[in-house]
């Protein structure tokens, strides 16, 4: 990547020192601003707002900040010295003694403008939809989420805003009065206006243990959204926030979505046995807590797996948190929001509540050169001539994306989805890394307590 809002994913960022514009420090780190380091030349800006400069965070122990920043003015106003000012995280070496170097080196090369007066990063321009300068610009917003582009809003969205006319208690899609109404563009076609069980709102932050902090809907272990069908081809990204049940102390995460063969189901999977017919999922079992797995429409063989325990093809090493309830404030650490994006080339990538690549599973398709290989009782993937798959070959990740259910796949009640879900959505294209790590964030600063 070579820029990023965020510093997600930046993983190598060169200046020269004597673009240092200043130095600032906040506890535990020092933040270093440059002049002339963004990746544009020149930017349209509405009023408002401003391009930041390029910044590196580095840090420290805490109250050596002063001391960091006066060590590296030296460094850079001496004659005759080094000319390189290093920082390696990976090696966990470089110039200065007191920089921590077990902790997070963060660089923001900025792509975005940011509002002054919020600080949030901006995606507006004077250039309207209709192409006429100083034109209105149409939102990109949605539930509190600003998805930066036209193109990159939802076309299913369940969220929060519309439980806001339910009473706590009430139940949610038993009918056509009481629906989970869609904020996304595929408007009022994917309202969910049936159910099975007994699903029902509750108010957000209401008590000091919820953790999410808006409206939400309970689901238990016999509940489930009975979604008119939607169908995403080639590539997507799919968002999710939920929170363990903060009752029973009771928590499963799998499968919150499918479709109603369950040939489409995920995605954080378990292991699953087949039911009447092959490729019908029967049971889950949820006892690998750091898999990410996912299975698509017509595809019969066993789901795509990638383990998120390790640091492997960029990601970062994360064990799911504790999915019981932890009773202990603050609730924050029962949130969960995660990000899934397929690319063109049958890709899966999954991000966590801080931004983070977590999970990536390589393409395995009839064009694609990888096949199938188990390894330790996972699928792992080895480079290999083009193969020849069908509907039973195992670890595929192409597909039509089929939401069917919510809270389950079929109709399958032992071992579903047994939560409180805050926010459901698709995006009918792949946003790119950038993008899915800034909306995993937002979401879960929307909805954490």
């Amino acid at each position: 990547m070579a820029a990023s809002d965020t510093g997600k994913d930046l993983s190598v960022l060169a200046v020269p020192a004597d673009s240092l514009a200043f130095a600032t420090a906040e506890t535990g780190k020092v933040i270093l601003s440059f002049n002339s380091a963004s990746k544009y030349e020149e930017s349209n800006l509405t009023d408002g707002e401003s391009i930041e400069k390029t910044t590196v965070s580095v840090p420290c122990q805490g109250g050596l900040e002063f001391d960091l920043i006066e060590s590296i003015l030296t460094f850079i106003s001496k004659q005759g010295g080094r000319s390189v000012m290093k920082f390696d995280f990976f090696e966990g070496v470089g110039t200065f003694n007191e920089v921590s170097y077990d902790s997070v080196l963060n660089n923001q090369l900025h792509i975005n403008p940011t509002k002054r007066v919020t600080g949030e990063a901006s995606t507006q321009t004077f250039i309207g939809t209709s192409g006429a300068v100083g034109a209105v610009v149409a939102s990109t917003s949605t539930g509190g989420i600003d998805f930066g582009i036209i193109e990159n809003q939802p076309t299913i969205d369940y969220s929060h805003v519309n439980l806001s006319s339910f009473s706590a208690d009430d139940e949610v899609a038993a009918g056509s009065s009481t629906k989970w109404a869609n904020s996304g563009t595929g408007g009022a076609t994917y309202d969910i206006v049936s159910n099975v069980g007994a699903p029902v709102k509750k108010t957000g932050g209401l008590d000091a243990k919820d953790a999410i902090s808006k409206d939400y809907v309970e689901i238990d272990a016999s509940d489930h959204f009975i979604v008119p069908t939607f169908r995403a081809s080639g590539d997507y990204t799919l968002f999710v926030a939920f929170s363990n049940d903060p009752i029973s102390g009771v928590a499963n995460i799998t499968p919150i979505y499918g479709s109603s063969t369950t040939e489409t189901f995920g995605p954080f999977i378990g292991e699953f046995k087949d039911g009447a017919s092959a490729g019908v999922v029967g049971t889950m079992r949820t006892d690998h807590d750091s898999i990410f797995a996912v299975r698509h429409e017509d595809i019969l063989g066993k789901p795509a797996y990638a383990s998120t325990g390790s640091s492997s093809d960029g990601t970062v090493a994360y064990n799911f948190p504790g999915l019981t309830y932890l009773g202990a404030l603050p609730r924050s650490n029962n949130l969960h929001v995660f990000v899934v994006r397929r690319d063109t080339d049958g890709n899966l990538y999954m991000y966590n509540s801080d931004g983070d690549l977590v999970a990536f599973n390589a393409a395995f398709t009839p064009t694609s050169q990888k096949t199938a290989t188990v390894e330790n009782g996972y699928l792992a993937f080895v480079s290999s001539s083009l193969q020849k798959l069908t509907p039973d070959s195992d670890g595929r990740t192409d597909g039509d994306l089929v939401i069917e259910r919510l809270g389950t796949t079929g109709d399958l009640t032992t071992g579903s989805f047994l939560g409180n879900l805050a926010r459901f959505g698709v995006i009918e294209r792949d946003i790119g890394a950038a993008s899915c790590s800034k909306l995993a964030t937002d979401l879960f600063n929307l909805y954490k307590p």
